[in-house]
């Protein structure tokens, strides 16, 4: 009797990024599996996607077109909405599969109790090392829940209700939210480290900076609510009460940092003296200030 491949639905959210999106299209059409489609999700678009995607002819791709932008969260869900298969496979419109990514990833649903498996994330490419202001997003190990490279069963991501919008804005922190969320729930992980995603190059800007700086104050949220659960993919916590703590060293040596931090910069970077100083020290203050913040307002010791 031959072996049932499972069905998998791929799905992506673009907004405004045609020509990352054109070659991670290319990558899922491309991969080395028979039974899946590909929702794509365009989250309201203003520059060409539209019409690029109305451009394609095949029958494994879905087309949603958003009439209002719901940001990465909500169009997943709109893209789950409309999914046909039991598996559910998420990756981002800036990102490249490789061949055999989903079969990794789905192979990774070994039993009855495994809701959820990660794959890794390189930048570029495994073997690449970026210097600042390169955006170096990676996951190597397949060690946290990243929306570039994760799937769950489907009849498990119906049961949580979706990733949660507010985990989104403003913390950029919904997988990791709708991974504990499912933990706690006492569904099963696995982790495939063959199933591998690359994330095509990107450049920190200073505003993408200042708004990342908001990101590590989710974890006050997140131990309010998930407080057995919250600390399960090691995120950068301290006894129970240092958020990122390095930040204090960071600060503390500031004036011998950053000339030394500058001059590295100035031979490996791009010479754009605004996101040097966007990170240095601006990110640094402004990440302790959301992290302060939030725990006052969540009422949680996590400094």
């Amino acid at each position: 009797m031959p072996h049932k491949i499972i069905g998998c639905s791929i799905i992506v959210p673009t907004y405004n990024r045609l020509g990352y999106f054109k070659k991670c299209l290319e990558s899922l059409f491309n991969l080395n599996y028979e039974n899946y489609e590909i929702i794509v999700v365009n989250d309201n678009s203003s520059d060409q996607t539209k019409n690029y995607l109305n451009s394609i002819k095949d029958s494994r791709l879905k087309i949603i077109n958003n009439e209002n932008n719901l940001g990465p969260a909500g169009s997943r869900n709109q893209g789950v909405a409309q999914a046909d298969f039991e598996i559910l496979a998420f990756t981002d419109d800036d990102c490249l599969a490789d061949p055999d990514w989903l079969s990794n990833l789905a192979a990774g649903f070994v039993d009855a109790k495994t809701g959820l498996v990660i794959g890794q994330t390189f930048y570029i490419n495994k073997n690449y090392r970026g210097y600042f202001p390169e955006r170096l997003v990676k996951n190597p190990g397949a060690k946290w829940p990243m929306t570039s490279n994760i799937a769950y069963k489907k009849e498990v991501f119906d049961k949580l209700g979706g990733f949660n919008h507010d985990f989104y804005q403003p913390f950029n922190n919904e997988d990791t939210e709708m991974a504990i969320r499912a933990l706690a729930g006492g569904y099963g992980l696995n982790r495939s480290p063959e199933a591998i995603i690359c994330h095509q190059a990107a450049l920190w800007t200073p505003r993408a900076l200042l708004q990342s700086a908001h990101n590590a104050s989710v974890w006050a949220s997140l131990k309010k609510k998930y407080p057995e659960h919250y600390l399960t993919f090691r995120p950068k916590i301290k006894w129970n009460i240092l958020n990122h703590p390095l930040d204090y060293v960071l600060i503390i040596t500031l004036p011998i940092l950053i000339p030394l931090l500058l001059i590295r910069y100035l031979i490996h970077g791009k010479r754009n003296l605004k996101i040097f100083f966007a990170k240095w020290p601006v990110y640094i203050f402004l990440r302790r200030y959301y992290i302060y913040k939030e725990a006052i307002k969540n009422k949680i010791f996590l400094i």
